[in-house]
């Protein structure tokens, strides 16, 4: 009785540990087991995958179970690598849900058998915790490029996506919201209900003024609804109830924000596209926008390029040299400039000494030549260069001097001449 019970416990044991090493991975659970999933407050489950049957050797179906049982009927495929997928089986059980049970022989009641009977068949599943929208906290979600989901809920639980109490999505200016819904209703094995719409709520895109049904049911698991014009999306859900099912809502970001453009500058956007100019000259540079990022050069209007300017492979903007090599760029035209203009003082300096010199030099001459001719020579030269000069000259009076032995006497008045 002792063994049976420490028996049982180790068994539980294990089972627990199975279960604890499922999230984000895949696990087997054999006939005799449950499945057993478990999130975290704010978390649901959502599961990535889900195969039932004889897929290979593990921990379910031993190596020594196979050879023996491929002895007696042989290699048929039947009995051994075959398998069917139930992942909609277990959307509807545990999808959604903060934690469920599903015990895997149920599972045989919900699809057909896909392996004839001689052997162990077993699940083997996957699911991971997504975090949703906390409804209790408020309505508005911020969306980024990180998609946010929002769960539905039961009529009676539900707080937001009413009437009076929309979800509102806001995302950053210039970014759309992409969203996708996630429906956990199962499969559509006829083709007219696979057209129909089966509707889960309406997007409100005032910006865009139209509004758009969340259409499910179609029997595809993930399906992209509506890409809003703007930033901001209003949702509202339907009297969703048990018979329709869960589905999930993922919220996503796409594109780049808006961005400040330097001063002395002007911007234009087109879809993913920005081009950036000057108003100062004709300088443009071109941006991308890439994962939620703007990819690109953004240059400086202060700094004159060529005006020309071209995009290509090799940048030769000048916003590409460090600020070292502008310093020592600026300091050497600088010293270059300084130096020339040095040059040029100093020639102008020596040509006006020399004309200066020049000139003093017929001046002194001309001064000599009055000196050592008679007065009639020298009112003879005078008028001579008035006349090159294009000047009017008149004859000045003659005076007489006289030598005496008391000294030099003008003839006019006899005034001594000291």
């Amino acid at each position: 009785m002792m063994v049976t019970l420490v028996g049982l416990l180790l068994m539980s044991i294990m089972t627990q540990c199975v279960l604890c090493q499922t999230r984000n991975q895949i696990g087997e659970y054999c006939i005799t087991e449950t499945f057993r999933p478990q999130c975290s407050k704010n978390e649901v489950i959502l599961m990535q995958g889900a195969t039932y049957g004889r897929m290979h050797v593990g921990r379910c179906l031993t190596a020594e179970e196979v050879e023996a049982h491929r002895t007696a009927v042989g290699d048929n495929p039947q009995y051994f690598r075959c398998s069917v997928e139930v992942l909609d089986i277990l959307d509807q059980r545990c999808s959604g849900k903060a934690e469920c049970e599903v015990r895997v022989p149920e599972i045989l009641e919900k699809t057909v058998s896909p392996c004839f009977t001689g052997l162990m068949v077993y699940l083997e599943a996957s699911y991971d915790c997504i975090t949703v929208a906390d409804e209790k906290r408020s309505c508005t979600i911020k969306a980024s490029t990180n998609p946010t989901h929002i769960i539905s809920s039961s009529p009676q639980q539900r707080i937001c996506g009413r009437e009076f109490h929309p979800w509102i999505v806001e995302s950053p200016v210039g970014q759309r919201i992409s969203v996708t819904l996630i429906d956990f209703n199962g499969k559509v094995t006829d083709d007219v209900n696979r057209h129909l719409c089966n509707s889960y709520g309406i997007i409100v895109d005032r910006e865009g003024k139209r509004n758009v049904s969340i259409c499910g049911g179609k029997g595809q698991r993930q399906s992209k609804q509506y890409m809003s014009t703007g930033n901001t999306l209003e949702i509202y859900f339907e009297e969703i109830t048990d018979n329709k099912g869960r589905f999930m809502l993922s919220l996503e970001a796409v594109g780049c924000s808006d961005i400040i453009p330097p001063d002395d500058t002007w911007l234009k956007r087109n879809l993913d596209v920005i081009v950036i100019g000057c108003y100062s000259n004709r300088l443009t540079w071109k941006l991308s926008c890439s994962e939620g990022k703007w990819i690109g050069v953004l240059g400086n209007c202060s700094i004159k390029e060529n005006l020309d300017h071209k995009e290509t492979d090799v940048s030769t903007s000048l916003s590409t040299i460090s600020h070292n090599e502008q310093v020592l760029a600026i300091v050497a035209i600088s010293g270059c400039t300084f130096a020339i203009c040095l040059v040029i003082v100093c020639i102008g300096v020596v040509c006006l000494r020399r004309i200066y010199i020049r000139y003093k030099s017929q001046q002194d001459y001309k001064t000599l030549t009055l000196n050592r001719n008679p007065p009639e020579a020298n009112q003879q030269l005078i008028g001579r260069t008035a006349n090159e000069n294009g000047l009017s000259f008149k004859s000045a009076p003659t005076y007489s001097v006289f030598f005496e032995d008391n000294g030099i006497k003008d003839a006019r008045d006899n005034i001594p001449i000291q």
